[in-house]
């Protein structure tokens, strides 16, 4: 980026930042003082407050932080300190972050989906924090049970070893902390695609940087009018600078949870949302809410998915399922620790059936990209040509935490090395994770992408490696229908050779909190278990 360019996008950025420059403890509490009493939708009911119901507004957030932060003060929380939330995803979640923040703690957001032994490890390495936690998740990580935890707090109800929130309800909220933009002010994880997930560190200035692009999509595509919609993980750094984006806005949220479609469509139809935001895999399960009697989707008129790829046939379902006359798909791509690295746009007229393995421009992400040779570390010029993807934006994260080390192998002087690859054409492309690739498949994320055009009865095809066999296709249909051999052959006829499909029910699928396959525990899974033929008699 030349000087005048990066001038100029400081200035755009300043004048659409808006009420988005707020501290993370005091978000809420900008958002209500901008905004008033801006709506707020639920799924479910927020399990440290109960009885506020499903319907509130972000007063009802500002004064929850504030209550709370009284709530973990009590609890011996001071500033510097550690709190790891884990618990069932929900805007609660985002409350008890701000609320650690508001005192000047850092907040550590751990996903409930882990099993035991991961969740240990995590707190372990934060160095046994002050950890919120509810039942289902103590008793499912065993958390009363961990050496070391410096205190445990249950937010619905007693439970071995840990103190009951409501022992602490009523204690008076401490003055307001801000931590410098350069410290550390909150911790996220990866997903644990390739193993033990790692813990990201984010500072004032990277969660800024993060939210910059979201905040300036909000101001030139929102209006106030506008209901957005998400489903979304709430262990995750989406969790936090997605915030920034309604303060800056203003438009009122459904904060959604349960990915269940017959669940969403009952919200969808009945708050009407014009922005949609959810995973490229819950999209995927949502295809069927295109044939809804009550067009849950007819008045969406931008469908938003992040972090991965969304498929060709699923772009195009949700955008014919809108009744608005230019409705637009946004896919952005992106990592925890950097933010968006792209932006891409498809309408319905136009560009909508393209390979989606074209992720869009980094510029409009506030992002530089480069590719290099995996090999050499040479830069690959050249379209078509193959390399790493490198990336440098405002949004980069402090490091890793505890893992120095690999922090520093991910960095090339000033860039971060995404894991990725991907070449040039008129956007940046992604071929896939580099410890995914498949020799024979080099580029299989596209091929995953024509399967799932040809048979529109899967709701799911992920192609992984086994030893001395041809790639592995790994299927999920509507219904768990067991798939026509006869059209599956048909449908794979004309591409390199695959061993006969394995097909599994979706909730059997090894998956991270934000609906991606695991792709190393999925091939210890096929290990394990009996072929397609053996499962559907």
């Amino acid at each position: 980026m030349t000087v005048l360019g990066a001038l100029a996008t400081a200035r755009l950025t300043r004048r659409l930042w808006g009420a988005g420059s707020a501290s993370l403890g005091q978000l809420a509490q900008a958002v209500a003082d901008v905004h008033g009493p801006l709506p707020i939708w639920l799924d479910r009911p927020l399990a440290i407050a109960p009885d506020l119901g499903c319907e509130l507004h972000w007063e009802h957030i500002a004064r929850l932080v504030e209550e709370t932060s009284g709530w973990l003060h009590a609890a011996g929380v001071r500033p510097g300190d550690t709190v790891a939330i884990v618990k069932a995803h929900n805007i609660d979640v985002l409350a008890l972050a701000q609320a650690a923040a508001r005192i000047g703690a850092v907040p550590a957001l751990i996903a409930p989906e882990f099993d035991a032994a991961t969740t240990a490890e995590l707190l372990a390495r934060l160095g046994n924090p002050v950890t919120i936690a509810d039942l289902p998740a103590i008793m499912h990580h065993q958390l009363g049970e961990l050496d070391g935890l410096r205190r445990l707090i249950s937010v619905d109800g007693a439970a071995a070893g840990a103190v009951p929130l409501t022992q602490l309800r009523g204690a008076a909220a401490p003055a307001p902390r801000s931590r410098t933009g350069d410290q550390l002010v909150a911790i996220t994880h990866t997903s644990g695609t390739t193993g033990v997930p790692k813990l990201i560190g984010h500072t004032g200035d990277s969660l800024v940087g993060q939210a910059a692009v979201q905040v300036m999509g909000g101001r030139l595509l929102l209006r106030p009018h506008d209901v957005v919609a998400t489903c979304l993980t709430t262990a995750h750094a989406r969790t936090l600078s997605g915030p920034f984006t309604v303060a800056a806005v203003g438009a009122p949220h459904l904060a959604m949870v349960d990915p269940d479609p017959a669940a969403a469509a009952a919200l969808l139809a009945r708050y009407r949302p014009t922005l949609l935001e959810t995973f490229p895999n819950v999209f995927l399960h949502w295809e069927q809410l295109a044939e809804h009697p009550d067009r849950p989707l007819a008045n969406v008129r931008i469908f938003l998915s992040t972090f991965d790829a969304a498929h060709p046939r699923t772009i195009r379902r949700m955008l014919a399922a809108s009744r608005r006359r230019l409705p637009i798909y946004a896919q952005a791509y992106a990592q925890s620790e950097l933010g968006a690295i792209s932006v891409g746009f498809r309408a319905r007229r136009r560009g909508a059936g393209r390979d989606t393995r074209d992720v869009g421009w980094p510029g409009i992400a506030l992002t530089q990209v480069r590719l290099v040779d995996p090999a050499t570390g040479r830069r690959v010029h050249r379209p078509g040509e193959y390399g790493r993807i490198l990336a440098r934006g405002p949004g980069l994260f402090a490091g890793y935490l505890g893992e120095p080390q690999r922090t520093r192998n991910h960095q090339l002087h000033s860039w971060w090395d995404t894991g990725d690859i991907g070449t040039r054409t008129r956007q940046l492309r992604l071929a896939g994770r580099a410890v995914d690739a498949i020799p024979a498949l080099p580029n299989y994320l596209a091929v995953e992408d024509l399967l799932l055009d040809r048979l529109p009865e899967l709701t799911e095809l992920v192609l992984t490696t086994q030893p001395d066999q041809n790639p592995v296709p790994v299927v999920c249909t509507r219904d768990d229908t067991a798939l026509d051999p006869a059209r599956w052959q048909a449908a794979a006829a004309d591409l390199p050779p695959m061993a006969a499909p394995r097909q599994f029910p979706w909730p059997e699928l090894p998956t991270t909190a934000t609906w991606k396959v695991r792709r190393s525990a999925l091939q210890e899974l096929l290990q394990h278990t009996p072929p397609v033929t053996d499962r559907h008699p």
